[in-house]
């Protein structure tokens, strides 16, 4: 992809704005930047942003077409690794690094204005009285930022993107009241101040000693982080007790830092931070992301949803990096480019941008929704067998249908699978049944092993268990469901499924009214989210029980209610292989 540019230096003016932080917004600099042959044109114009800790030097970046943008703005919040606004990270012999950059961009194409930032210290962005680089102070400053895009960027809506660490800051701002409208998480940390540095630094330490070659390469070049891997846990306690620094020792090197990041990640654990975003979130992670634990971004759904959140899902890029860069199919050549910082000169993962687009245009409505759509004319439904009875065959959407008379439908067997139709998800065979006029039925044929931890609906359902037995959870109590139960749960009320059994489960559910227009919509929806919980899945997100630990209430359950859980399930391959429970060709 060729960019020209084309920079046009003006002064635009200068605006006094009033905002909760006492914001005042200088706009300095407008480049227009042309990307032909793609069908968009966007815009870069320089800002500087002043709130009570520091001056924000940061670029809004936005379509420069009406009829192209979308009425949102993404607040880019770098991480650790990006120090100045396009995310570079300025440490003597580091490749170039610009994955903000990169992102604010592939946004404006898809129509998405944007805003990044520098970090205090570099760039334009300078220290005011009273900064003492906290993170509550840096997560001030991004507060800053997201109400001037609320204010002063095309968009009704905002979006906040944290990247890494930034993931942390976008929480801290929540917890103090300022709310996006939505979030993306990009290699976010969900665990406590030190499991971080035991990934990074002890794993290093590690290596160390596996070696001669690795001990000569973290002597050589990376002692700093070598002594943290060895002495983490001590500089940790040194921030318990309230000391504002700590020598690092370790042989002839010696360095002084300062604890006061390590007090709050201590008071303010990273992952219980995320109980405070109450938006819709989407989590991603590298599937070989070496500063984050890939699995964190599951973590962070988990949380989400503990926390009564449930419009959130995460997905694995595959074959890529914290950066979201194409990783080496070797791992000792990952790990050395990692510390070495060579990873940089990698090509970003073009996924990343397709799996973003994508979930905002669903999220804020910007495209055609997977959500059912709703709204039939009544009465269309009688028009069907006004002089004689009618047969629908099966088709790839509908099952066969009988029209017996004007008003009636019938489906003679619900259990035979010939007369049915579904799409295999990772909850089950999902499939459409009947629809009225204000009602509808489908089925769920619910595989043995499943697990699906509680989660709302916005409209209620009754369901009856038609075969097979299966476990029903509900503010953590459970209850075993057989052959002509039936249930009622109201609407945005949380429920659980789980099969602790040999043998599926088929149920059906009855909806008091018509959420789908016609069944092709709902098998398109089914198909959009059989990809989605098995992204979940491969991210992490339990969706067996045998992904459960072994003390988790679920499983503990299931031995009270099936003598014969483990044996039983074992005769399912699916559960021993963590691959989907359902699969048809």
């Amino acid at each position: 992809m060729t960019l020209v540019a084309k920079v046009v230096f003006s002064i635009v003016g200068i605006g006094l704005f009033m905002f909760p932080f006492r914001v005042i917004v200088v706009v300095l600099v407008t480049a227009i930047i042309s990307n032909r042959g793609l069908g968009h044109e966007f815009t870069e114009r320089g800002v500087l942003i002043a709130c009570d800790l520091a001056e924000i030097g940061a670029t809004v970046t936005a379509p420069e077409h009406a009829e192209t943008s979308k009425d949102a703005c993404v607040v880019l919040v770098g991480g650790t690794l990006s120090q100045t606004r396009d995310g570079g990270f300025r440490r003597e012999g580091a490749p170039n690094r610009d994955a903000m950059k990169r992102l604010a961009q592939a946004l404006a194409l898809k129509g998405y204005s944007s805003i990044r930032y520098d970090k205090v210290g570099f760039g334009k962005t300078k220290a005011l009285h009273g900064w003492e680089g906290t993170y509550l102070n840096e997560s001030q400053l991004a507060e800053a930022v997201i109400e001037y895009a609320r204010e002063q960027v095309h968009g009704n809506k905002v979006v906040v993107a944290g990247e890494s660490a930034g993931a942390y800051l976008a929480c801290l701002a929540a917890k103090r009241g300022v709310q996006a409208d939505a979030y993306l998480f990009l290699g976010g940390h969900c665990d406590s101040g030190p499991a971080i540095y035991e990934y990074n630094f002890a794993r290093l330490v590690r290596l160390a000693n596996s070696s001669p070659e690795w001990k000569e390469f973290a002597v050589n070049g990376h002692q700093s982080e070598l002594a943290l891997g060895r002495t983490y846990h001590e500089m940790f306690d040194a921030a318990s007790t309230g000391d504002s620094t700590y020598e690092i020792s370790d042989g002839d090197f010696k360095q002084t830092v300062g604890t006061t990041r390590r007090k709050e990640e201590l008071d303010m654990p990273p992952d219980e931070m995320f109980r405070f975003i109450k938006s819709p979130a989407l989590a991603l992670s590298g599937e070989y992301d070496l500063n984050v634990p890939p699995d964190h971004a599951a973590r962070i759904v988990s949380i989400l949803r503990n926390s009564g959140n449930h419009n959130c899902t995460c997905v694995l890029v595959p074959g890529c990096d914290h950066s979201f860069q194409l990783s080496p199919a070797d791992e000792q050549q990952r790990l050395r480019e990692r510390y070495s910082l060579e990873s940089f000169n990698r090509a970003y993962s073009p996924q990343l941008y397709r799996e973003i687009v994508t979930w905002l245009d669903d999220t804020l409505g910007f495209a055609p929704s997977s959500k059912l759509p709703a709204n039939v004319e009544a009465g269309e439904l009688t028009v069907r067998a006004t002089e004689q009875s009618e047969i629908d065959s099966k088709t790839e959407f509908t099952p066969e249908r009988l029209y017996l008379a004007p008003g009636i439908q019938i489906i003679e067997n619900i259990t035979d699978k010939r007369q049915t139709t579904g799409v295999a998800t990772l909850e089950g065979e999902i499939g459409p049944l009947l629809l009225g006029n204000d009602c509808q039925a489908h089925f769920i044929d619910m595989p043995a092993g499943m697990y699906c931890e509680e989660h709302p609906h916005s409209n209620e359902s009754i369901i009856f268990t038609v075969r097979g037995q299966w476990v029903l959870c509900s503010a953590g109590r459970r209850q075993v469901m057989k052959p002509g139960t039936l249930f009622h749960f109201a609407p945005n009320t949380p429920t659980g499924y789980e099969i602790p059994f040999s043998e599926n489960a088929l149920i059906l559910i009855f909806k008091g009214q018509r959420l789908t227009k016609k069944e092709e919509d709902f098998i398109n929806y089914l198909r959009g989210m059989a990809k989605r919980l098995e992204q979940e899945h491969e991210a992490g997100v339990p969706y067996l029980l045998s992904d459960l630990p072994a003390d988790h209430p679920a499983i503990k359950f299931a031995k009270t209610v099936n003598p014969d859980y483990g044996k039983a399930l074992d005769t399912v391959p699916a559960i021993k292989t963590h691959q989907s429970a359902v699969r048809h060709p």
